[in-house]
């Protein structure tokens, strides 16, 4: 089935449709990997630019620290009142930081050349957000004050960097952008008394913020328009892909049944031109099949015409030879006559005058007895079927010619082993044997050898019941080879010539062959080769039942 389905050309047209639309969806997974791969890509190296940027930041407060200006100053203020007549205000409510406008400062001066980047610093005994900046910002109006939505966020990730000791980030990724947050602890020393040693505390954090396009945002802008320029002509190639395949396919069905069309005959011209195929290539394919089949329409009519021809010259040429050897068989006899009547005219003699018409009457039967098979070789053949045994048949031949020939000291045998039977017409077939045994008799009497020897014998042969008759004579030359079966052709003195030739037609009407050939070593040996099953099947069944033999 594999080897099949691979020699077709639809199902290759086919394999291929699937293997673009595959290759399409490969390629649009690649891409969009990619696009995934590329933004993470840029959010990594973003994140690893703002920690370098918050340990900047932390590292230039250490080195403006100054006693009005730490983050270990800054207290945590009183609870807002239960119900203000104004809302608080972040900055107002919080009692007054040592210099909060020079953190600020601070963190402007630190992130004045990152755009788009914000921050400022966070003060862990406070639990507060100071010295907030975003010295980039490029939006419309003032500079915009710190992000009350990202506040909670920006409180968590500064604690757990002052409760780790260690640098923290976060990442929030939206359909549309990303915010990456990062915190990094600030340490500053301390002293338990005038004598103690100096120790660093973690008394704050700086913290940096920063928006950036999500996958679907700016950045990736032309990436994202790259990517539907991709489906777009992956579409494109889909359907050209489609309809590629249809027009190909559409070609085959048309080809394959105009060949389907010629199986049953060639069709005409005007039914051959008929059902063009939409494409060029398979135009000229059927072009040539057309043209093919009307050349081959036209030598089928001129080899019909030719053999007609010939079938009548050799009618003509048959008649030509039934007519001389008619001629030749009937002028011997009628000379004879001729010269006997003369003959008898003459003479006075009665012993003469009654010689003379013995002769006559003779030539009369000869000429009876040529005209007798002339007639018989003209009327077809009937047979009368019957149920025979082939090795009955072996039997009563080499009898009866054992007996005729025992004067002339001719040895004849019968191999008969086959134990066969077969519907045929006894007496047609009786016929066939005597005049193959009396040219194997006649050949056997002339050889070198005295007397000779002729073998009958039955074999089997595939789906055919075989009888041979073997002489060990001079055998057949190589014209008598060719035409021992045409009408009137004999290599004796006296005969016909019409015996092999009627044998030839009753073994034809049995549906067999009758086939001649040369022994090696001497001789030669006719074959009679009859069907084991007849064309009555049923008859022959029935008939076999009634003997007792396998059916």
């Amino acid at each position: 089935m594999p080897k099949i389905f691979w020699r077709s050309l639809r199902s290759r047209i086919l394999l291929l449709v699937v293997l673009t639309f595959l290759f399409l969806a490969a390629a649009a997974l690649s891409l969009f990997t990619f696009l995934r791969n590329r933004h993470a890509e840029a959010l990594s190296l973003t994140e690893h630019r703002l920690v370098s940027v918050a340990a900047n930041l932390a590292r230039n407060y250490a080195d403006h620290r100054t006693a009005d200006r730490s983050l270990r100053a800054i207290q945590p203020g009183p609870p807002p009142p239960p119900a203000p007549p104004t809302p608080p205000h972040p900055e107002r409510d919080r009692p007054p930081h040592p210099k909060p406008d020079l953190l600020k400062e601070l963190t402007a001066e630190t992130l004045q050349h990152e755009d788009g980047v914000e921050g400022g610093f966070y003060a862990a005994r406070a639990d507060a957000l100071i010295g907030y900046a975003f010295p980039t910002h490029e939006g419309p109006g003032a500079e915009k004050g710190m992000p009350e939505r990202e506040r909670p966020t920006i409180e968590n990730l500064a604690r757990e960097a002052v409760a780790a000791d260690a640098i923290k980030t976060f990442r929030f990724e939206g359909p549309h952008d990303a915010i990456l947050f990062v915190a990094a602890p600030i340490h500053e020393p301390s002293r338990t008394d005038q004598t103690a040693k100096a120790t660093d505390e973690v008394t704050g954090a700086a913290w940096l913020m920063e928006r950036l396009p999500g996958i679907e945002g700016g950045q990736n802008r032309e990436l994202l328009f790259g990517s539907v320029g991709f489906g777009i002509a992956a579409l494109i190639t889909a359907l050209l892909a489609v309809f590629v395949t249809t027009e190909i396919r559409s070609g085959v069905n048309i080809v394959l049944q105009r060949l389907g069309s010629m199986e049953g005959g060639l069709p005409a011209a005007s039914q051959q031109m008929q059902g063009r195929p939409p494409l060029e290539e398979f135009d000229r394919v059927l072009h040539g099949i057309d043209s093919l089949a009307l050349a081959l329409q036209e030598k089928i009519e001129n080899e019909r015409t030719l053999e007609s021809q010939v079938r009548h010259n050799e009618r003509l040429s048959a008649l030509g030879q039934f007519a001389a050897g008619i001629a030749h068989e009937l002028r011997n006899p009628l000379g004879t006559i001729r010269m006997r009547t003369q003959m008898w005219q003459r003479s006075t003699d009665a012993e003469a005058a009654r010689r003379s018409s013995a002769v006559i009457l003779e030539e009369i039967d000869r000429l009876d007895t040529i005209i007798s098979r002339l007639l018989y070789f003209a009327r077809p053949i009937q047979l009368q079927l019957q149920l025979i045994s082939l090795d009955d048949l072996c039997r009563v031949t080499a009898s009866t010619w054992a007996e005729k020939e025992a004067a002339k000291g001719i040895q004849i045998i019968c191999e008969a082993t086959t134990h066969s039977v077969l519907m045929a017409d006894r007496g047609r077939l009786l016929q066939v044997l005597d005049n193959l045994m009396e040219n194997a008799v006649y050949s056997a009497s002339h050889s070198a050898a005295e007397g000779g020897t002729v073998t009958i014998r039955t074999t089997l042969d595939a789906a055919f019941a075989r009888i041979d008759i073997a002489d060990d004579g001079q055998g057949f030359t190589s014209a008598a080879l060719r035409h021992a079966l045409d009408p009137f052709y004999t290599t004796k003195d006296t005969g016909t010539g019409l015996g092999l030739s009627i044998s030839f037609e009753i073994v034809q009407a049995h549906g067999g062959e009758l086939l001649l050939a040369n022994r090696e070593g001497g001789g030669a040996v006719a074959s009679l080769r009859l069907p084991l099953e007849s064309k009555d099947r049923d008859t022959l069944r029935m008939a076999k039942q009634e003997a007792g033999q396998d059916v």
